[in-house]
């Protein structure tokens, strides 16, 4: 894959698997992500300097349309180790901050390269903030593809 096709071939992904990204569940995204990381590659990465990684990531934010509750799981591709070459495709979901998901607090986790995909995974799916929300079908997710230097 080239990275600037990343967010087309992601959608391909899933669709060659029978799915849409608008009705996943925020467990299905994490399973999709993961699983499109490790069976297409970017060839275009410099993998030297981590070109090709994921990032988990969950909290409560306000970036300037009210606080929503945020659960994301990114795949980060980096073409050179300038700025603007790191490009992000966010999977995110965005929702109704209750005092449960609040509660949760935030946090994030890299996956910085294949061998450590499986410690990753598991991570996720052990964290208070998956097991809250994994089968919630109450928002899509968005899924964005920006220079993120």
């Amino acid at each position: 894959m080239n990275t600037h096709d990343a967010k087309h071939e992601f959608v391909s992904f899933v669709g060659a698997r029978g799915a849409k990204v608008a009705s996943m569940t925020p467990g299905s995204a994490v399973e999709a992500m993961v699983s499109f990381y490790r069976d297409v590659r970017a060839e275009d990465c410099d993998m030297e300097s981590s070109g090709d990684m994921l990032l988990f990531q969950w909290g409560t934010y306000d970036w300037g349309d009210g606080p929503k509750f945020e659960f994301d799981i990114t795949r980060q591709l980096c073409r050179s180790g300038e700025d603007e070459d790191i490009w992000q495709l966010h999977l995110t979901f965005r929702l109704e901050p209750t005092d449960d998901l609040r509660s949760l607090g935030d946090g994030h986790k890299w996956c910085h390269s294949i061998s450590e995909l499986d410690e990753f995974t598991q991570f996720v799916r052990s964290t208070r903030a998956f097991q809250h929300v994994e089968t919630r079908i109450d928002e899509s997710p968005g899924l964005d593809y920006e220079c993120a230097g």
